[in-house]
């Protein structure tokens, strides 16, 4: 085998060095050089393909095939097909050109044929992500719950009971603990926006008639799916965290009417929420709560149940989410993650030109539905009011 006919030669020039020494030449000693470069890399070589083989005598034994070609696919032209056609530079420019009714070029025409004939219905990547990308910073409660993206209804199972490890005596009979999984079943509602601009939009830019619609468009949509996400009553809408449960005496913290937000109730509403929700659970308010009613307590050391780092708030170590949708003086403490939501389809956008006022009309719609699973990972702090 040539790889021990290698090695057989570089051990005996090992030996010849070792024996012969100083009183080797230069020249001897460039052309053992030499030869030891050649032999090690032809070792290399030999050893690399040796492996190689060995791979793919795996991969066969294994069931897998080898891939000796790969092929992209044609659209008929002669150019390759991309593998996202709605993300290419042409659809986009071709899209965002004819929801305005501006004419295409020839390589937009191409890239809007080869889209699978679905037009103006199929929004671009670059463009949706933009859109989903905008949502969730205008709606961070998003970023919190667990979204889906699947089409159509979707049920969704998630961790219920989770009993704890048990010592086993040994070749006793093992008993299955009684663990659950609850299971959340998702539809889908419309969310709609309809945004009306003048015939000026003609003139607008590529890069700026997408910049406004993206933001005109999130913007709206985001406010909704935050509302929904807290306050959705679950009644032919999606279903909110402010009915995850019926509110009382194990699951919040109720403050009269006339009283005044102290720290033991706060302390209170921590000590309601079970120690297994700990790790994820954050607070939601409005600002005017955090600033009014949590800002000013303090513990019985005088310290300021609130700090402060990097612009973030936190109540007792615990992160503090601020939306408008929460009422005055109320707030939420929870593992959010327990929340199911379900953004069925891209955001989507139609158009369509008005000759009554000479402008056109363009609507965003988004298919979304959220529910929370287990209402024990939430808890309330709820003013009275009576």
């Amino acid at each position: 085998m040539r790889i021990k006919e290698i090695e057989a030669r570089l051990a005996a020039i090992k030996q010849e060095i070792e024996q012969r020494g100083d009183a080797m030449t230069a020249a001897e000693i460039d052309a053992l050089e030499q030869e030891t470069t050649q032999l090690t890399e032809e070792r290399a070589g030999l050893i690399a393909a040796a492996e190689k083989r060995n791979g793919i005598l795996d991969n066969i034994a294994k069931g897998a095939g080898i891939v000796s070609r790969s092929f992209q696919q044609n659209n008929g032209d002669g150019n390759a097909a991309p593998d996202d056609p709605f993300g290419t530079p042409e659809y986009r420019s071709a899209w965002l050109k004819n929801i305005r009714r501006l004419p295409l070029n020839d390589a937009e025409k191409r890239a809007f044929s080869n889209a699978s004939g679905a037009g103006a219905e199929v929004i671009p990547t670059q463009t949706a992500n933009e859109i989903i990308s905008k949502v969730k910073t205008l709606a961070p409660m998003l970023n919190e719950v667990t979204l889906l993206h699947v089409k159509g209804a979707v049920k969704f199972a998630i961790e219920g009971t989770n009993n704890a490890a048990a010592i086993h005596t040994e070749n006793a009979s093992i008993t299955a603990a009684a663990d659950t999984l609850t299971t959340v079943s998702l539809s889908g509602y419309e969310i709609v926006k309809l945004v009306q601009i003048s015939d000026t939009v003609m003139t607008m830019s590529i890069t700026a008639f997408e910049s406004w619609i993206v933001n005109m468009l999130a913007e709206a949509i985001a406010r909704k799916v935050e509302d929904l996400l807290i306050n959705g009553t679950g009644t032919s809408q999606p279903k909110g965290i402010n009915v995850a449960n019926t509110w009382g005496e194990t699951n919040s913290v109720t403050v009269a009417k006339t009283g005044a937000l102290t720290a033991a109730n706060v302390q209170t509403l921590i000590g309601l929420l079970p120690s297994g929700y700990d790790r994820n659970g954050k607070f939601v308010m409005n600002k005017k709560t955090l600033f009014t009613d949590f800002m000013p307590l303090q513990d019985n050391s005088k310290n300021h149940i609130v700090t402060v780092q990097n612009n973030a708030y936190f109540v007792y170590g615990y992160p503090v989410l601020l939306s408008d949708y929460v009422a005055d003086h109320e707030a939420f403490l929870g593992d959010f993650k327990k929340v199911c939501a379900n953004l069925a389809e891209n955001i989507g956008v139609k158009s369509a030109y008005d000759i009554d006022t000479n402008s056109y009309k363009y609507s965003g719609i988004a298919i979304f539905d959220c529910a929370p699973a287990i209402g024990e990972a939430i808890v309330k702090l709820v003013k009275a009011t009576a």
